[in-house]
């Protein structure tokens, strides 16, 4: 009954730390507004325990949208950080993750957007796992300032043993381009990704 509690405690933890809802013009505890029409958001957190895990959520604003969810049982460690600063026009969007599972299965899906790339055009990075085990480190920088001046960098290193798939893609239709890579087995990959439309003036 003591495992249930804290695996429930853990969970929540996890939520709020990993995937947490916000939207971005709305107000809360880790939101700090500017006196120009600006905001800050900060948000860190540490989980380590066994058990039941599951979690979804949001970030959206204008120039950012982020979302996933993951859930499964076994052995979890996560160190999570995400910030957000916005100055007027000008994003800074920042989300780094370690997460090492292990003795049992655990399920994803997430995707981060940049809606204003080139004009409109956007351009995402999307992820999907099903794994028996991970030990993965992560990091994802949008930068934003208007419709032609836009940033991503994604970076990833992962060990694991099931399946994996990572896609990328600019704009939202089937005529755009799309890069998609799927691994199923025991894998160790590295995977950087980088958008950049700021020579498109």
């Amino acid at each position: 009954m003591l495992g249930l509690i804290v695996m429930a405690a853990m969970a929540l933890a996890l939520a709020v730390g990993f995937f947490c809802s916000n939207e971005a013009a709305g107000y809360g505890p880790n939101v700090h507004y500017f006196a120009d029409k600006g905001f800050f958001f900060d948000e860190s957190s540490t989980v380590s325990g066994k058990g039941e895990v599951s979690i979804k959520g949001s970030f959206h604003d204008r120039a950012v949208d982020s979302k996933g969810w993951m859930k499964g049982y076994g052995s979890i460690n996560l160190e999570s950080l995400r910030n957000m600063t916005k100055v007027g026009r000008e994003v800074d969007f920042i989300q780094k993750a370690d997460l090492v599972f292990t003795g049992g299965q655990l399920k994803n899906s997430k995707s981060t957007r940049m809606p204003l790339f080139e004009k409109g055009i956007g351009a995402s990075v999307s992820e999907r796992f099903n794994l028996s085990h991970v030990d993965k480190s992560e990091s994802n920088i949008i930068r934003s300032a208007n419709r032609f001046n836009n940033t991503m960098h994604y970076d990833t290193a992962l060990a694991f043993e099931g399946l994996w798939n990572i896609k990328n893609m600019r704009g939202w239709s089937i005529n755009m381009n799309k890069s998609e890579q799927i691994y199923s087995g025991s894998f160790q990959t590295q995977k950087k990704i980088e958008f950049d439309d700021s020579a498109s003036k």
